[in-house]
């Protein structure tokens, strides 16, 4: 093709078609010009496609990010919060004299059980969102709202986090102390340590370590529960987008 131009181009000059070769020149010019715009056009388009199959991708693995979540909150916080609850109001009540023991190895379960998710510590999958911030490509996800929606539900998630992480009542430690825990043999330390368990459940330590831990249930169980919301909520937007 070059050698076709060329030979044009060499016959123009040698008749001394000057006008001619000037127009030709142009028009060559002007080809060679579309040629470039095409070019761009296409790697532009197929950097749009490239960018628009990141994107469903990282979406994608954000949806299963948070469905994840949003099951491990249920999980350790939310499904056991009711029960959590029952046995440090019945760990106050033997207290202040108002439970009588029928089953006494079930009891002192229950008064474990009062411990279970003693503080914020949720091991979250920040994966995605992270990989996301560390290669700059969450500007990948073209919606404004979505993006702003996803960092706000991370940094929320984190500030969370951070502000229950430390908030410790003492209950779990100060049960324990009383009792080893054997979940594969619950009876054995139960002739041993029970008589000592049990005074010291009448303590005024112990009632104000129950309320204490009352206090914190209620607190992880609103974070766990904001979050679930928030997710859930960032969860349908991510599925909108899929969508489009």
């Amino acid at each position: 093709m070059l050698k076709f131009f060329r030979k044009i181009r060499y016959n123009l000059i040698s008749k001394n078609k000057t006008g001619k070769y000037i127009k030709y020149a142009l028009g060559e010019i002007i080809l060679v010009v579309i040629g470039i715009l095409i070019a761009l056009q296409i790697n532009n388009w197929n950097g749009n496609r490239k960018d628009v199959i990141l994107e469903k991708e990282y979406l994608t693995r954000l949806k299963s990010d948070l469905e994840y979540d949003q099951s491990l909150l249920k999980r350790i916080t939310i499904n056991r919060y009711e029960r959590k609850v029952e046995c440090l109001e019945k760990g106050k009540a033997y207290n202040q004299g108002n439970y009588i023991i029928k089953d006494t190895l079930q009891f002192l379960d229950d008064i474990g059980y009062g411990g279970v998710f003693g503080n914020v510590n949720w091991s979250l999958n920040t994966n995605t969102y992270n990989e996301l911030i560390s290669t700059g490509n969450l500007r990948k996800i073209k919606s404004d709202s979505l993006r702003n929606n996803i960092i706000t539900y991370y940094e929320n998630s984190n500030a969370y986090q951070i502000s229950g992480r430390d908030y410790i009542s003492g209950y779990i430690n100060f049960v324990n102390s009383l009792r080893p825990y054997n979940s594969k043999h619950k009876e054995s330390d139960i002739v041993f340590d029970t008589p000592t368990m049990l005074k010291h459940l009448k303590t005024e330590e112990y009632y104000r370590l129950a309320n204490l831990e009352l206090t914190l249930a209620h607190s992880v169980t609103n974070f766990a529960d904001k979050l679930i919301q928030q997710s859930q909520e960032l969860v349908n937007s991510i599925e909108t987008a899929l969508k489009d």
